[in-house]
């Protein structure tokens, strides 16, 4: 049986930001400031109260670990400490009104498959759906207008 895992950054990688103040792999200076997008936050994947809370914009290399070839690109954390979003198989359902737009990735970080998501839909099916592909090794969400990382998506396999 397989389950969705939506991971989302580390928190030690969301300290180390808030902390140094420098983007992790890269030394270049992350920025502050209100938020005027929803975001979302890639530590607790919910979306930035607009006017309000402050935003940390850095650049992350979402593959790290994960595959060779590097990707970076920016990203927004909380300026405050969050709490981690749990690894759990649904979708957060803050981000519905956001759509997102999914890409398939396979052993070799080829994209196998990407779809677009509209807003208000959820897109655990289609996850669900791009990860019995046995070619489709994690699926990477994305933001459906700038095309930004928001989180990875893998199976999670039960004995």
């Amino acid at each position: 049986m397989s389950e969705l895992r939506i991971i989302a950054i580390a928190s030690e990688l969301a300290d180390q930001v808030r902390v140094t103040m420098v983007s992790p792999g890269y030394g270049h200076p992350v920025t502050a400031k209100v938020a005027t997008g929803l975001g979302p936050c890639r530590h607790c994947l919910q979306p930035f109260a607009v006017g309000e809370e402050v935003r940390l914009l850095f650049t992350l290399n979402p593959f790290d670990g994960v595959a060779p070839i590097p990707q970076p690109g920016p990203v927004f954390l909380h300026e405050e400490t969050c709490k981690r979003h749990e690894e759990k198989d649904e979708y957060p359902e803050a981000l519905l009104p956001l759509g997102a737009l999914l890409d398939g990735y396979d052993a070799e970080q080829m994209i196998r498959r990407r779809e677009l998501v509209a807003k208000d839909v959820s897109p655990e099916t289609l996850m669900r759906e791009m990860l019995m592909d046995p070619q489709v090794r994690y699926v990477v969400v994305r933001d459906p207008n700038a095309g930004c990382y928001r989180m990875r998506v893998e199976r999670r396999e039960w004995q």
